[in-house]
């Protein structure tokens, strides 16, 4: 347990420039990060689709008698996949806030009925927290709804920040323990 504490500590510091990286390219052109890494992991599925279909070819020139039509279906399976997931991702990326908030919608209004209902078990309990935390959800569920994609950049935005963040909390972390050690 020791040693792998060991190995984590000592790659922190790259650990820390790729998440500083990261973050600073998320909070500054997020757009563009989300493409790249949409086309990366494309790439990739591809890529493992490509090896596998080269391998299961070459295994059948070395060994004729083995039947390799399973590999092969499944490497031109993950080469479709690769197409598909570069083609769709986005659109399906974009959806998903939209989808978000109108499920915040509805659970807004169901909170906000629920508070204001008649048929409380405590009568003395105020409807107000329940009504303004009601509303509070159909008013994220509204800007959802209304700014999707923009919506998820500033997501990603804040993400990029809370990536920075915790750089230089661990950087300033690091040097406290390195002194008290």
């Amino acid at each position: 347990m020791q040693q792998l504490y060991t190995t984590f500590r000592r790659y922190n510091w790259l650990q820390s420039i790729v998440s500083l990286a990261l973050g600073a390219l998320l909070l500054l052109v997020p757009k563009i990060v989300t493409s790249a890494a949409i086309a990366l992991i494309a790439a990739y599925i591809a890529i493992q689709g490509i090896i596998g279909l080269v391998a299961a070819i070459r295994a059948g020139k070395d060994n004729p008698m083995q039947d390799n039509k399973m590999a092969e279906g499944l490497s031109i399976g993950l080469i479709v996949v690769a197409v598909v997931f570069y083609l769709l991702a986005k659109p399906l990326l974009a959806s998903l806030p939209f989808i978000l908030g109108l499920i915040l919608i509805f659970m807004g209004i169901n909170r906000l009925v629920s508070g204001f209902s008649r048929n409380r078990t405590y009568v003395n309990v105020t409807p107000w927290p329940m009504a303004i935390y009601g509303a509070l959800l159909i008013i994220a569920g509204i800007v959802l709804v209304i700014n999707p994609f923009g919506t998820l950049m500033l997501l990603f935005r804040f993400f990029g920040g809370t990536l920075i963040a915790m750089v230089i909390i661990d950087f300033f972390t690091g040097r406290y323990y390195k002194k008290q050690a």
